[in-house]
């Protein structure tokens, strides 16, 4: 795949978020994708409709519009990546007409908080909660911390796979 297009999925991620949160700027969003799993729109809305939809239309980055029934795409990759520890986000690819299931062992994100009453600054662990949520499922968060760099707060996280303990530490079976 393209580095271009990787790109392109990441900005469009980008320009969703921020345009979903009124009060804050995504800064930053490094992602280091291991895997994508690309997917038709029909396909995509035969599995979350049950039925064939010969009309389907882009929603917004992480929606479709399967013949007036509007689906979140993350629930098919949730379903397609249900064995992937690295699952993190699903993207809808206007352009492609495809809906792309991203896979990393890494994400890091800046966040600018610009008001006192954002929710995602009030707190770093809650904060980097709220965007794993949406940025990278499957990872735990291993870095959450907010710093004031002159007027600007930032809220940074950094996420990894989570360890299966009980493979580091087989004596505690």
């Amino acid at each position: 795949m393209s580095l271009v297009i990787k790109y392109k999925a990441r900005f469009l991620t980008c320009l969703f978020f921020l345009l979903s949160q009124a009060n804050a700027d995504l800064v930053m969003d490094r992602v280091k994708v291991i895997d994508e799993k690309i997917f038709s729109y029909k396909t995509v809305c035969k599995k979350l409709t049950k039925r064939d939809s010969p009309l389907i239309t882009f929603k917004s980055i992480t929606k479709l519009d399967c013949m007036g029934e509007t689906v979140d795409v993350s629930k098919f990759c949730d379903l397609k990546t249900k064995n992937d520890p690295y699952y993190i986000r699903a993207v809808v690819d206007k352009e492609n007409k495809s809906v792309v299931c991203k896979s990393a062992k890494r994400v890091q994100i800046k966040y600018l908080c610009n008001s006192k009453r954002d929710k995602l600054c009030r707190d770093k662990e809650v904060g980097c909660y709220l965007l794993q949520e949406q940025l990278a499922k499957r990872l735990k968060t291993s870095h959450a911390s907010i710093i004031i760099d002159g007027k600007q707060k930032v809220l940074n996280c950094h996420f990894t796979p989570k360890v299966d303990e009980t493979k580091l530490n087989p004596s505690s079976l």
